[in-house]
């Protein structure tokens, strides 16, 4: 699930934005299928943060979210043919930080009933379970090694 679309994107930055860090140099137009494919990254990492509070894939995209997603596709675009400025990173690294904020429990994406809320660190997540008589059990080895 991607927290933004290439519609997001421009709307949260410009189209001359989206043209300037997505298209090839010959180009006028944003390549949206690139913007696509970096918001998609940008939302993998933004689930390796939140996955481990929240209950995933969400049912409805915060506005933060969606916000911080745009901010790290943006960095992400940035490279090889883009140039990365200072506002660029800063605004990752901005998105970043509050996102190790929220999963270390002290930052919120926000109290929308509708995604689960958060997942219960109590809740044991592992379970084990006993087979009876193992293949290698002190009975069956007559109590030596394998």
């Amino acid at each position: 699930m991607s927290y933004a679309t290439p519609e997001d994107y421009k709307a949260y930055f410009t189209d001359r934005d989206a043209v300037s860090v997505s298209a090839p140099w010959h180009s006028e137009e944003a390549d949206d299928e690139r913007l696509a494919r970096h918001l998609r990254s940008a939302s993998g990492r933004i689930d390796a943060y939140i996955g481990a509070r929240y209950r995933l894939p969400l049912r409805q995209v915060p506005d933060a979210l969606r916000d911080y997603c745009c901010d790290i596709a943006r960095y992400l675009l940035t490279g090889n043919e883009h140039t990365c400025n200072e506002v660029i990173r800063l605004r990752y690294e901005d998105a970043i930080s509050w996102l190790k904020l929220v999963a270390s429990g002290k930052a919120g994406i926000g109290s929308n009933p509708e995604n689960g809320g958060t997942v219960d660190a109590s809740t044991p997540t592992v379970e084990f379970y006993s087979g009876g008589d193992d293949l290698w059990s002190r009975n069956r080895t007559g109590g030596g090694a394998y």
